[in-house]
């Protein structure tokens, strides 16, 4: 209601303003008319310019220069003819930069059609002016049509509507601010600087049960902090109008007819531009029916926990054995979660070379007893598969194979994981843990990667596999387990045994029945069966139509060595698919030793060479010289093959069978 009141105040200053300038406009007539004044001076933004009138054209010239409106005289193209200061001075700029211009060079670009629609039309209609500074002011513009000297021009009369869009804002704003403030489900009270309510939301006026306007908020509302502060002194609005934020505060509020009221009170000072504290705003919630939830919940809390310590002591015993039950479940639990991750891709193994045959024979000769086994191979032949195979055949084929990658354990954690450990045995352990032997009892174990095993673990392990019993780290009690030891490696224990990176008694007691599965490159007759195998797996996941490998594929998949093995063929199977645009999978790239497998290479170039030596001296029947010889087929003089025979412990056999 003020903003109302003074926004008509102001249009009635403007109204006095306009028929002041009218009078004196009045005036300056009469002096002419009566021939006191011969021209008229108007003062504008760019200087005084005079006017040098017919005293016919007087009434109409200062009628155009005093009136508030932007006045403008218009070609039919638009250009500027004649344009009043006031014009101008809208447009900030100089009143001879404004004349001959176009009027459409001032027009807001994005109201430019609707103002050549208005101007065709000689109609009315509100636009935007743009301005030198990129800033834009609302206008209403009045096109008319005017004869002058029998030429065709345009009147535009332009009247400025910031204002009055600045005034609508604010009874828009002030009108929106009013509802808000009545839904309010707080009672919202906004104070002057001298504590008196100046607004109050609906929430308010119900609270207090009276009108509140104008009265002092200390005098309308006697306010107790409650009892959670009651050391505290009474609250009083002079707190907020000294600049003091309130949050928070639980006070008690006692109405003239005697309800009390339980509330929650928020204040915050008002601050001007100038940053002084010119009112506040309090709100008040009304917790009175929560805080009887609060104490009737708080009672039943304090009854609950009376009978649950009463309890306590009954189910103590009960809960640790439930407790050392829960440990021993969730340990065997993250193990076979662990096993099921690391399932193996396939359900069978695939292959008919006469290499994977034999070893299969040996596994099966060996899986119905408890020997111990070591499986020998490079990376990637699929060692754990035959580990899984020998204990899927045995007699402990029921329980689950627990499988321990020794390369994969830190170094200070391997003892308490392959052993287990007791609650603080050492910083860090605050619970007991289950070790992999343990949980592998009645079952196979598979020591994946023993030749990673440090050295202080290997002599621990010997223990167990001898004698099958252990302790955990922290505990002095022995446990008996009944286990079925298996053993991969892609390393030459042997090679290990001698340069001291492995103890020669753990060797010996894992190399009771060693399996060695053959490299992939030994396997070529296996590789159409596994490539068929891949590509119909990743055809399925990818959503792809692969029905056949063209024979140039299989043939370079043949011809490759294969140092990754069995792995390195799933990656690449499973990049063609992926590559592949059609039903007969082709290799996008070439099949090349890469630099990584050329190191890999290095490290067994030496058995690679005495491989094929001992290969060249069989099918010789061991002769060296001579045409057609060992030294002759393997390019090099018979002096440097023997050499190479003595470095790497080449010696015939001491037998006359080759003869």
């Amino acid at each position: 209601m003020k903003n109302d009141h003074m926004i008509k105040e102001h249009l009635l200053a403007e109204n006095e303003d306009l028929r002041r300038r009218l009078e004196e406009a009045e005036e300056t007539l009469q002096a002419i008319r009566h021939g006191e004044v011969d021209a008229l001076v108007v003062s504008g933004i760019d200087g005084d310019r005079v006017f040098t009138l017919k005293t016919d054209d007087y009434p109409y010239r200062i009628l155009l220069e005093t009136m508030k409106e932007g006045a403008v005289t218009l070609t039919p193209d638009g250009s500027i003819m004649y344009c009043n200061n006031q014009f101008a001075q809208m447009l900030k700029l100089p009143h001879p930069r404004v004349i001959n211009s176009s009027i459409y060079d001032v027009i807001s670009p994005a109201d430019k059609k609707l103002f050549g629609a208005i101007f065709r039309e000689r109609g009315t209609g509100e636009v935007a002016l743009s301005l030198k500074d990129e800033t834009h002011i609302p206008v209403y513009i009045s096109c008319n049509p005017l004869e002058l000297a029998d030429t065709q021009f345009i009147s535009m009369v332009v009247t400025d509507l910031t204002e009055q869009k600045r005034n609508e804002a604010i009874l828009k704003s002030e009108r929106l601010s009013r509802s808000i403030l009545d839904q309010a489900t707080e009672a919202v009270l906004v104070c002057d600087e001298n504590g008196k309510i100046t607004r109050a939301s609906q929430m308010g006026h119900e609270l207090c049960g009276k009108n509140l306007l104008r009265q002092h908020f200390d005098a309308m509302f006697s306010i107790q902090e409650s009892r959670e502060r009651a050391n505290s002194s009474k609250f009083s609005i002079s707190t907020p109008l000294n600049g003091e934020i309130v949050v928070g505060v639980p006070v008690t509020f006692r109405r003239d007819d005697g309800k009390v009221f339980e509330l929650l009170l928020n204040a915050r000072p008002l601050l001007n531009q100038s940053k002084k504290v010119q009112g506040c705003v309090v709100t008040l919630m009304d917790i009175t029916e929560q805080k009887k939830m609060a104490d009737a919940l708080q009672r039943s809390h304090t009854e609950l926990e009376q009978r649950v310590a009463e309890r306590t002591n009954e189910l103590r015993t009960a809960l640790s054995e439930i407790q050392d039950l829960k440990e021993n479940l969730e340990a065997e639990n993250i193990y076979f979660r662990q096993e099921i991750k690391m399932r193996h891709k396939y359900g069978r193994i695939l292959g008919e070379s006469d290499g994977l045959k034999y070893v299969l024979y040996r596994a099966e000769q060996v899986a119905a007893t408890n020997t111990t086994i070591l499986i020998l191979g490079e990376t990637g032949t699929g060692k754990e598969l035959i580990a899984a195979a020998i204990h899927n055949m045995s007699p402990r084929k029921d329980r689950t194979m627990i499988t321990v990658n020794c390369a994969a354990l830190p170094a200070n954690l391997i003892e308490s994981e392959l052993f287990g450990r007791e609650k603080g045995a050492f910083t860090g352990a605050d619970s007991r843990q289950i070790g992999r032997f343990e949980i592998a009892n009645g079952s196979t174990l598979c020591l994946d990667e023993i030749g990673e095993l440090p050295l202080d673990m290997q002599s621990k392990l010997l223990r167990v596999i001898q004698h099958q019993e252990f302790e955990r780290l922290g505990s002095s009690r022995t446990l008996k387990v009944d286990i079925r030891i298996l053993a991969t490696t892609n390393r030459n224990l042997e090679e290990e045994v001698t340069k001291g990176r492995f103890r020669q008694d753990l060797f010996y007691r894992l190399n009771v029945f060693p399996i060695t599965v053959p490299p992939l490159r030994q396997r070529a007759a296996d590789i159409p069966v596994l490539a068929e195998a891949f590509i119909s797996r990743y055809s399925r996941k990818l959503g792809k139509k692969i029905t056949s490998i063209s024979k140039e594929t299989m043939k370079a998949l043949q011809d490759y060595q294969w140092p990754g093995n069995v792995r390195e063929l799933e990656s690449i199977i499973e990049r063609a698919v992926i590559l592949c645009p059609g039903p007969v999978l082709q290799l996008v790239d070439k099949l090349k030793m890469s630099s990584l497998s050329l190191e890999s290479s290095a490290k067994t170039l030496e058995a690679t060479e005495r491989n094929q030596i001992l290969k060249t001296l069989s099918e010789n029947k061991w002769r060296i010289e001579g045409k057609g010889g060992s030294a002759e087929i393997l390019g090099i003089h018979p002096s440097t093959l023997r050499a190479r025979m003595h470095k790497l412990g080449i010696k015939r056999p001491r037998t006359n069978d080759w003869d």
